[in-house]
């Protein structure tokens, strides 16, 4: 663990050449990171070890974290931290950071998204509407560093392809011009995750109980509380609401009264949580998948919307195959039973033989007219016009379908 302390050391002989400016920090964190390369050698298993045995502990950022698991301070003084977030099955959402500073991964590897961000409606200093972009998606592998430059100048997430993935981070206790820590939710929201409000905490946790209530109780005390409320009350009852139900169908009763008190502010919550519930499944179904190449495709469907991004990111990665017959590999292999491939029924999609051929026809562009054209050459012009109907209904479900809607987004 020595090696933290010196880069910390390092750390602070440097930035005070700069008098502590934090727009220096970024790039004098990066070059330490360069310079003394902690990914070299790293086991994961060391600070672990440390963790459980060490009698001079640093100053944790906060007691409690829903990021890393676990996330360690491994040295911390009033103006630094050098923290490493431990990742197994968690992906980041995407953010935007309060602080200044840089990050290395240290062990494994994750696909890395950065994102742009156009407000047309501030709500408040703790929530906004927009759109959200994304303007790159890259690998980033062990030894690589990025800077973390504060505010809405870095726009990231990361979904971490390994089992573990380590990143080192070094950076400020805080970033004084940095703004609000939004986090993003695709694709029009900003939200402050930080900020808690005790009674509406109170009331979030009260669902909990709501759940054994009679339904018609339970609906007048939402239905009032909306109709009283502001949107970022609303949005965090229905965030609270799915992730008690699991379900969408949890939310449903209660649109009618959000947009009739919120109006389109409240209508541009529902392809929020339409995303939400998407990628909570695919996260979800992530924890299923052990292979490398699988979860490398479940991040970019998580990612991406567009089948010609996927397939460009597809090629760079494995340059000497055809990306198409790539993906139509991994939907084959992820739609098997779990007894036949090692990551199982990942998709939740049953795709028998001619559900894949639309599905190969679909990811090569083909119109539902050229989907029947292909089709008609397999199975025979009668036979694929008897099932026309049931066709056109499988093209309909795969382009809607959670997993594969944003790959077959026209």
């Amino acid at each position: 663990m020595r090696v933290y302390e010196e880069m910390g050391r390092l750390i602070q002989d440097r930035w005070v050449k700069y008098n502590h400016d934090e727009e220096a920090f970024p790039e004098l964190a990066a070059r330490v990171l360069q310079e003394m390369a902690p990914y070299k050698g790293f086991d994961p298993m060391v600070p672990i070890e440390w963790l459980f045995s060490t009698r001079a502990f640093p100053r944790q950022l906060t007691a409690r974290s829903d990021f890393g698991q676990p996330p360690i301070t491994v040295f911390s003084d009033h103006r630094i931290v050098i923290d490493l977030y431990y990742w197994l099955d968690g992906t980041t959402e995407i953010h935007q950071h309060g602080f200044s500073g840089a990050f290395q991964v240290v062990k494994g590897g994750s696909i890395h998204g950065q994102y742009r961000w156009n407000e047309r409606h501030r709500v408040n200093g703790r929530m906004a509407f927009g759109d959200l972009s994304l303007e790159s998606l890259n690998e980033l592998k062990e030894g690589d560093v990025q800077q973390i430059l504060p505010g809405n100048r870095y726009i990231h997430s990361l979904f971490h392809l390994d089992r573990p993935s380590v990143t080192c981070v070094v950076r400020t206790l805080h970033t004084p011009n940095a703004g609000v820590q939004y986090s993003y939710k695709k694709p029009f929201l900003a939200i402050d995750s930080t900020y808690e409000d005790v009674q509406t905490n109170r009331i979030l946790q009260s669902l909990t109980f709501l759940r054994d209530s009679p339904r018609a109780v339970r609906k007048r005390l939402l239905s009032e509380l909306i109709e009283r409320s502001d949107i970022h009350t609303c949005y965090l009852l229905f965030k609270r609401l799915l992730e008690i139900y699991k379900e969408e169908t949890a939310l449903e009763e209660f649109w009618e009264v959000a947009i009739r008190r919120h109006g389109s502010l409240a209508e541009q919550l529902i392809p929020v949580f339409q995303e939400r519930i998407r990628q909570s499944m695919l996260v979800s179904r992530r924890a299923q998948v052990k292979t490398e190449e699988h979860r490398y495709f479940l991040a970019l469907l998580l990612n991406i919307d567009g089948a010609e991004s996927l397939l460009g990111l597809v090629r760079q990665r494995y340059p000497h195959e055809d990306p198409r017959e790539k993906v139509m590999r991994w939907v084959e292999e992820l739609s098997k039973p779990t007894d036949e491939v090692g990551s199982g029924d990942t998709l939740g999609i049953p795709l028998d033989e001619t559900a894949l051929i639309i599905f190969r026809e679909l990811l090569h562009g083909r119109s539902e007219a050229g989907v029947m054209g292909r089709l008609k050459e397999v199975y025979g012009a009668d036979e694929t016009e008897r099932e026309a109907a049931s066709i056109a209904e499988m093209v309909s479900a795969l382009r809607a379908s959670p997993v594969f809607r944003p790959l077959f987004a026209r």
